[in-house]
């Protein structure tokens, strides 16, 4: 948030953006509309002679989003976007204008059922790149050692003074420490099940998939920062909680069921419908540790105030493990 605020530096993006423009004969045509910042990011539209670019910077702790955007795109180029340029060091990317997002469409449980879909071959056509993605900087989260994440997580907020905004009460690292039991043996299920680890988006829904261009065409994804290299059915847990919300429903409303079936419908190779979906609730149990490491990952180096601000952020996840048990 403060290098966004630094003096000089939007005229640095600049510089950068027209130097990535001239590549591809192009022009920028007027000053470069800056959004507001958050603590991930800050994105900007750019008018060129040619058509709008869009420009993102990323927070340090998620810059491997840059260079993790480009390498999804060159192993499966119709997926994802595919930025016109990157600087990986400082978290910089320029993309073209893809459109409108499926979150622009009208609501049905047939859009999301299409969206998983796409989300899902994704996940499918990028199960042998590990260590592509790895050397990416996409953070592992293998379930066979995510409960001692878990242990190592509860002792790390544990042993921080009270007053610190990630601290926490012994007792109620020793209430989290009841949900261990559970973790360990969801993740014994996703670790002996099938269906190998993948890109986790983190945070995928209607807004992270682009409207495509042909009716039978899959979306191509977009905004891979909060993903990690996992089980990939973890990736539902923000859109069944979205479907909630939009249909003011419960998670086995028929329209969610439908739309949880066309995402395993992706993985059919991995085992019929009903033995993958043994796995979703194991996966969707783990969901709240990977939103937990990409929280820790997001303050590592926050200023006081932001440190103060998000820090609630970190905790729910874990406050969340350890509600589901009782």
């Amino acid at each position: 948030m403060r290098t966004w605020a630094e003096d000089g530096w939007r005229a640095d993006i600049e510089t950068w953006i027209d130097m990535a423009c001239e590549t591809y004969a192009l022009s920028r045509i007027s000053p470069i509309d800056l959004g507001n910042p958050s603590i991930r990011s800050i994105h900007a539209r750019v008018q060129t002679d040619a058509g709008q670019l869009y420009f993102k910077a990323l927070a340090p702790g998620q810059i491997f989003e840059a260079r993790l955007t480009s390498a999804t795109a060159g192993l499966t180029p119709a997926q994802f976007v595919m930025p016109l340029a990157i600087d990986p060091a400082r978290g910089w990317m320029l993309s073209s204008d893809y459109g409108a997002t499926l979150a622009s469409m009208p609501l049905t449980h047939e859009l999301w059922a299409r969206a998983l879909g796409s989300l899902g071959r994704a996940q499918i056509n990028l199960i042998p790149y590990e260590e592509t993605l790895f050397d990416t900087g996409l953070q592992v989260m293998d379930p066979t050692w995510l409960p001692e994440e878990f242990n190592n997580a509860l002792m790390l907020h544990a042993s921080l003074p009270l007053d610190h905004p990630l601290g926490i009460p012994a007792s109620d690292a020793d209430h989290a420490y009841s949900a261990l039991g559970d973790i360990e043996q969801a993740c014994t299920k996703l670790s002996e099940g099938t269906v190998p680890l993948s890109l986790e988006h983190g945070s995928f829904d209607l807004s992270r998939a682009f409207a495509p261009t042909e009716e039978t065409a899959h979306s191509r994804l977009l905004n891979l920062s909060n993903s990690h290299w996992s089980h990939p059915f973890a990736s539902l847990a923000r859109p069944i909680e979205r479907m909630c919300i939009d249909f003011r429903t419960t998670a086995d409303d028929p329209r969610i069921m439908q739309a949880i079936g066309a995402y395993l419908a992706e993985f059919e190779e991995f085992g019929a419908p009903d033995e993958l979906y043994e796995l979703v609730a194991p996966a969707l149990r783990i969901a709240p540790l990977l939103t937990h490491a990409t929280w820790i990952r997001l303050l590592a180096d926050a200023d006081p105030a932001d440190m103060m601000r998000w820090a609630p952020k970190v905790l729910e996840p874990l406050a969340l493990v350890a509600s589901s048990t009782e």
